[in-house]
Formats: C-alpha cells, sequence, structure tokens
C-alpha cells in the first residue's frame, strides 16, 4: 500500500514491527513510498504433507547426509569429474560442486531402486 510521509520526511526504508516500508524512485524523478505487511510467525500449512511429500523429504535427507559423510577423496574426485563433464551431468549444468554432486546422489539412489 502507498504511503504518505509526514511533512519533512523525505524517505522511509526498513522494517518496523510486522511492517517493512520501501521507497522506490520512479522514471519521472519522483520517490514513492510503499508498506508491506508481514505474515505472523510459526503459520501453520492448511494440510498434512502427503506420503509422496513425506518420501522425498525423507529422500533428500538421505541424500544431504551422503553428502556430508564423503571423504576428501571422494570430493575431489566428484570435483574432477564435474571439471572433465565440463560441469554438467545429465545435461544440465550446474554452478556448484555441491549441487552436482546432490545431482549424482539422487541418480546413483534412482538406479539402485529400479
Amino acid at each position: 500500500m502507498k504511503v504518505t510521509l509526514a511533512a519533512g520526511i523525505a524517505s522511509m526504508s526498513g522494517k518496523n514491527g510486522n511492517m517493512v516500508f520501501r521507497t522506490y524512485k520512479r522514471p519521472n524523478g519522483k520517490t514513492e513510498t510503499r508498506a508491506y505487511i508481514l505474515p505472523k510467525k510459526g503459520c501453520r500449512r492448511a494440510t498434512k504433507p502427503s506420503g509422496n511429500e513425506l518420501a522425498a523429504r525423507s529422500r533428500f535427507a538421505q541424500i544431504s547426509q551422503t553428502l556430508n559423510n564423503l571423504t576428501e577423496e571422494q570430493r575431489t574426485r566428484y570435483a574432477q569429474e564435474w571439471q572433465i563433464s565440463k560441469y554438467k551431468f545429465n545435461g544440465k549444468s550446474y554452478a556448484t560442486l555441491r549441487g552436482y554432486i546432490m545431482a549424482r546422489l539422487y541418480a546413483e539412489q534412482t538406479s539402485q531402486t529400479l
């Protein structure tokens, strides 16, 4: 929502309670201040997680744990393979080694379950 500032206040940006104020400069040179209401902390979802969602969470936790338990030698091997493949796996580019390793681990787990 647009905010009209009191006389003497040129602009206002920041957070105050559950409100965030932002001042924008428009192309015509004028400034405009807007206020946004933040949602209350602790908002709960309306539905219970589905079985597929719980399975996906469990799979992600398992793969993350595997990634965290890799030795330096294994990480170095993955880094070399990542560079040799020009930072790609299955046709997708990965900006980080972590993302590349996660994709590899997901693929390995999928091939094992088939």
